[in-house]
């Protein structure tokens, strides 16, 4: 009997070191893939050489202008046609079982657009292993579930989107998501985002159908010095411009209070993040529109709190320069602001 196809999307850039061990353990999988899409993001090192030594039919390899993750993730969504899309990271691995599992618990149930699993991170060149991902999600367990029998899974019962959305984060990277092409066949990631455009993507497909989750560790995502989240003091901004998108999408009136109550915290997440760093004024106007949402009193109670003390303990009235990339993202004056979906 044939598998079902999964096209798997691998963006690279300046992926000589990793791309390697990323291709082993798609190649490693008990489920064999239709396609391997690498689309290599204008790298200038031997990206191109590494790859070109593979010599399995299943692996394309494009070559593009550098445009960042996002295009280039969607330049492999053009050419994907697989009944499931994966989409790894070229620094990061999958265990052998990620794919059979994946799709095991994605055939059980048609109206399933996206199943995620648990990972764990490692550290470069010690291999240490840090905790695995849920564990900073203790909220799974309080989600209303029903067993998936198709697979060592739990389906979130209700709206999934309403039901994820007001998590501190999506509790998963796309490197662990399988989703079903057929529902969301049309949709591309933000290019506008210069990060968290894999939030945006998934809660985005959230909406079109149910979401099932397994808590077994079937991926590996590599820490290392060149991650573009070294510099993490503004990812609270990031995460912003991305829920902001979605105002744009949700469709009723159950999400969109899911979401404006999700804004109220990102709104108090971004004010503290801009008071910590000096940014006073444009900390206090992104609070400011927080308490004009709709949305949890509380959150906005607790908020105040927060932005009291950050007012308290921040020593600075400075209000350094604040620029933006090529994407819109706000980067501080002199900052080496790297783009990428890493959280």
């Amino acid at each position: 009997m044939n598998e079902p196809a999964v096209s798997v999307i691998i963006p690279a850039y300046n992926s000589a070191r990793y791309i390697a061990q990323c291709i082993d353990s798609v190649l490693a999988q008990t489920h064999r893939t239709a396609e391997i899409l690498i689309v290599d993001d204008g790298s200038t090192d031997d990206t191109r050489a590494v790859v070109s030594a593979y010599r399995d039919p299943r692996i394309r390899y494009i070559e593009a202008p550098h445009r960042g993750t996002a295009a280039t993730r969607n330049t492999a969504l053009d050419l994907a046609s697989g009944k499931y899309l994966a989409f790894l990271d070229a620094d990061d691995l999958w265990r052998p079982a990620m794919l059979e599992r994946q799709v095991s618990v994605m055939e059980h149930d048609p109206r399933l657009v996206c199943s995620f699993t648990n990972f764990v991170r490692f550290m470069d060149g010690t291999g240490e292993l840090l905790p695995d991902q849920f564990t900073f999600f203790p909220e799974l367990a309080t989600l209303p579930v029903a067993v998936c029998s198709g697979g060592n899974a739990l389906i979130v019962e209700g709206d999934a989107f309403v039901q994820l959305i007001g998590f501190h984060d999506i509790p998963a990277y796309t490197v662990c998501m399988l989703f079903r092409r057929a529902l969301v066949a049309e949709m591309r990631q933000n290019e506008s985002l210069g990060r968290c455009e894999d939030l945006e993507y998934a809660a985005r497909a959230f909406m079109r159908g149910k979401v099932a989750f397994s808590r077994q560790v079937l991926a590996d995502v590599r820490r290392h010095d060149s991650n573009a989240t070294r510099d993490v003091s503004l990812m609270a901004l990031d995460k912003l411009w991305a829920l902001l998108v979605l105002q744009k999408t949700v469709d009723t009136p159950i999400r969109r209070a899911a979401l404006n109550d999700r804004l109220v915290k990102a709104r108090i997440d971004a004010a503290t993040a801009l008071i910590r760093s000096g940014r006073r004024l444009r900390g206090l106007g992104h609070y400011t529109k927080a308490l004009a949402l709709p949305g949890s009193g509380r959150r906005k109670l607790k908020g105040a709190a927060r932005i009291g003390y950050e007012l308290v303990t921040c020593a600075t009235d400075q209000e350094p320069a604040l620029t933006r990339d090529a994407t819109g993202s706000p980067v501080p004056a002199g900052a080496g602001w790297q783009t990428s979906r890493r959280r």
